[in-house]
């Protein structure tokens, strides 16, 4: 075999091999889905060195009474609406609740998180496969674009043979009248390329969704400096109080920075109901609530539309409607 048929040989070799590890790579960051775990990618650094930036984590569901000191936890980010917090069980504190902290954090998460909210525990990691996801996210488009070109450059050496095949027509000894030209066996490499560029393609898309790996700590450390952050806070000592046969008035306790509004929750769901920044309390009637039933009333403090916090303690309400007539009581 000649030296640029050993070439030939090894590129081909070795791009073959790339894909199939970038594939295996993948798969292990995807497949867990099937049974019913949840991968996400790792965007900031507050888990480092465990966790870096671009690892993906599959986390597995487990009961909330099996949940210890240690595990890192996948739960959502009380501080920022619609986004997943990957922090480490820190403590208990003492109504049951778990104090989370990013082992690259000073200090502990300043909001508990419930036992029930947890979406599940750090089982595997796979270092990396989420990068694309990161540079999404900060609009870097030069590793991405160059990302892409290495995947199509490689996919297109992979679906090249290894080996040089030779075909021996000899047509030119053949008499005229039988002269024809042998027909070459087509190879689809143009549309190889383009499947398999395709299927890089969706594994990118597919990657897991980003989590918040760290949310801000309290406090940041800078050398001999600390710079404070704007935290919510969540309210404390909710109350209830019936205000004569119709109305309750749930009432509360603030004491950090001045939120943009309070939100009432109905059995953990926004209601529609909320209140000024300067307000206490809250009446609630009748005609706000479904018939005959008993809600859980909790208050989510909104420093804006993201950073929010929702109040540890809860008062229960109940509600009987019928025929247009109802009335609403503080539940015993």
């Amino acid at each position: 075999m000649r030296s640029s048929s050993w070439l030939r040989f090894t590129v081909v070799l070795a791009a073959r091999g790339v894909i199939a590890a970038l594939v295996g790579v993948a798969f292990w960051g995807i497949a867990p889905l099937a049974l019913g775990w949840h991968t996400t990618t790792v965007m900031t650094g507050s888990m480092q060195p465990t966790l870096l930036p671009g690892d993906v984590v599959v986390s597995k569901p487990v009961p909330a009474h099996d949940l210890r000191a240690g595990q890192v936890l996948l739960f959502p980010d009380p501080d920022h609406a619609g986004v997943l917090r990957l922090h480490r069980l820190h403590d208990v504190d003492a109504r049951g609740e778990l104090v989370t902290k990013g082992d690259a954090n000073p200090e502990a998460d300043s909001t508990a998180v419930a036992r029930s909210s947890v979406v599940g525990v750090g089982y595997l990691r796979v270092p990396l496969v989420g990068l694309p996801v990161v540079w999404a996210a900060e609009h870097r488009t030069v590793p991405l674009v160059a990302l892409a070109a290495g995947i199509v450059v490689l996919a297109g050496f992979a679906v090249v043979p290894a080996v040089r095949t030779r075909t021996d027509a000899p047509t030119d000894r053949l008499p005229r009248h039988g002269r024809h030209r042998a027909a070459r066996p087509r190879r689809p490499r143009a549309r190889a390329v383009v499947v398999a560029a395709t299927a890089c393609a969706v594994v990118g898309v597919a990657l897991p969704a980003p989590a918040a790996a760290a949310a801000f700590a309290a406090t940041t450390t800078t050398g001999a400096s600390s710079i404070t952050t704007a935290v919510a806070t969540p309210v404390t000592g909710l109350t209830c109080t019936n205000v004569g046969n119709a109305a309750v008035d749930v009432g509360w306790t603030y004491s950090g920075v001045a939120p943009e509004r309070f939100t009432v929750l109905v059995d953990g769901a926004a209601s529609g109901i909320s209140t000024a920044a300067g307000e206490r309390d809250v009446t609630l009637g009748a005609s706000d609530f479904f018939v005959w039933k008993t809600s859980t009333i909790s208050v989510r403090t909104d420093l804006t539309d993201t950073w929010t916090a929702t109040s540890p303690s809860t008062v229960r309400i109940t509600t009987i409607r019928l025929f247009g007539l109802g009335r609403t009581s503080c539940a015993r």
